[in-house]
């Protein structure tokens, strides 16, 4: 009898821990299966690829609401000078403003790439194509009120890209302060006396033109000093990178305001002497535009421009130009935006189709 009692506990146990191994091996292959396929960085299960789809297609969907909603607050700003638009005879000289549409092309091109060589300057290169889609699939959200969508917008794009957050908002505040650091600049030293006195002119351009000047140490500093009080992960840029970006934007800055030059001579025929008046009302407008909380400048930016140039041109003629200049720029922002988006998307399928053909060759 106790033999017998003793077999069954032998048995009974032998059954629990056969039992038991049996859960953990099942319950391990559950876990595994939920694991992320790190072939396709994606998850593994139906459920996690259905709810990647969705989530694509309604960030596809909420871009397209941003450039609607874009193009109807451009609409509604147009309604707003329609009487003053109907009182003017515009010239259209084909010549000039082709060259202002080659120029802001062209300006419209070196900003992303500026901003493509701060990430450089933090060891987080990104392919140019992908670059410049990434920055104007970004911009489109601008203006939109507060302009914190487009911040977003940069930070999530990028960090599907691979870049951290922490780099992404770093080269935002590094291109924002250099950008505003060269419109004043160039107001400073274009602006009239009458609408900025002159002490104010010799501050505002010896402060930036310093500040400019010492980017890369100050980029530097501030990173250093955000690393010890705020302790994020924020490495030692390069200065190098840091003077090309400074340039590059500088250089968008320049060729912007040579397309904006090559405008006022198609629309409105002036002549020489009215070109250093143009760059410093629209410079002036783009750094109040800058500092101002209506998203993208809108208002703020068009009311500096047309104070200035009416004493010269009256206040008609100068709200036409500052509304046909946003126009202008909107217009071949949306079209540089599509061009952008398919070089992009043409870059990334390449390099995926030329990682599935090397993957292909490792495995025959």
């Amino acid at each position: 009898m106790v033999e017998k009692k003793r077999l069954v506990r032998v048995v009974s146990r032998s059954w629990k821990s056969w039992r038991a191994q049996h859960n953990a091996n099942t319950l391990s292959l559950i876990h595994i299966a939920s694991l992320p396929d790190a072939s396709r960085c994606r998850g593994g299960t139906t459920l996690t690829l259905v709810g990647d789809t969705w989530l694509q297609r309604s960030r596809a969907a909420i871009r397209w609401v941003v450039v609607a909603a874009t193009v109807a607050i451009l609409f509604r700003v147009a309604s707003g000078h329609t009487s003053e638009l109907r009182a003017i005879d515009l010239d259209f000289d084909i010549f000039w403003m082709a060259n202002a549409a080659a120029a802001t092309t062209a300006a419209n091109l070196l900003l992303p790439l500026g901003w493509r060589q701060i990430l450089v300057s933090f060891d987080q290169a990104l392919p140019p194509g992908p670059a410049v889609r990434l920055w104007c699939l970004a911009q489109t959200a601008r203006y939109l009120p507060t302009g914190l969508l487009a911040i977003a917008s940069r930070l999530q794009l990028a960090a599907k890209a691979g870049v951290s957050r922490t780099i992404t908002a770093s080269s935002l505040a590094i291109e924002t302060a250099a950008l505003f650091g060269w419109a004043l600049l160039v107001s400073a030293i274009f602006t009239p006396s009458i609408a900025l006195p002159i002490g104010i002119r010799w501050l505002l351009g010896i402060t930036c033109a310093l500040g400019l000047i010492n980017s890369p140490w100050l980029t530097s500093f501030a990173c250093l000093r955000l690393s010890r009080f705020k302790k994020l992960n924020l490495p030692k840029p390069h200065a190098r990178s840091i003077v090309q970006s400074v340039a590059l934007l500088g250089a968008s800055v320049a060729t912007r305001a040579i397309g904006t030059t090559c405008l006022a001579v198609g629309l409105l025929g002036i002549d020489s002497s009215d070109i250093t008046l143009i760059i410093g009302a629209a410079y002036a407008g783009v750094a109040a535009g800058m500092i101002g909380i209506t998203p993208a400048g809108l208002g703020v930016r068009e009311g500096v421009m047309t104070a200035i140039l009416a004493n010269r041109f009256g206040l008609s003629d100068a709200a036409a130009f500052a509304l046909v200049s946003r126009a202008w720029e909107f217009g071949f922002e949306m079209v540089f935006l599509v061009v952008a988006s398919w070089w992009g998307r043409d870059n990334r399928s390449i390099s995926d189709s030329d990682k599935d053909s090397s993957a292909s060759d490792a495995k025959l």
